[in-house]
């Protein structure tokens, strides 16, 4: 249920909308990206609660994400998932800043 491409939206608690990109979930992993950051990690599904772990990393541009001027961050994410959307909360393990990412279904994946 849960392996596909995702549209990911990035919210900053009391900030609003910050920026989005695309993740595809399969097999346990996240693979993804923006114009600036590719992510990657993995994760795990228990009675319909998603927990991730996602390294962040900057690969072109300016070093402007939700965290800030980082060249690299972990986030730690959790929530209850659903088929067509769901949201994920979690924090940056080196600062604690929370964020919420909103995902919203865009394909299949083909075998």
């Amino acid at each position: 249920m849960i392996e596909a491409l995702w549209a990911v939206y990035f919210v900053a608690p009391n900030q609003g909308d910050y920026g989005a990109g695309v993740v595809v979930l399969e097999n346990g992993t996240i693979r993804g990206g923006d114009s600036g950051y590719y992510y990657v990690g993995d994760f795990r599904v228990k009675d319909e609660t998603l927990t991730a772990n996602v390294s962040v990393n900057h690969y072109a541009g300016s070093l402007n994400n939700i965290f800030g001027p980082v060249k690299k961050i972990n986030v730690v994410l959790t929530g209850n998932i659903s088929y067509e959307e769901f949201t994920l909360m979690g924090n940056s393990v080196e600062t604690r800043q929370p964020v919420l990412v909103k995902f919203k279904r865009l394909a299949e994946i083909s075998a």
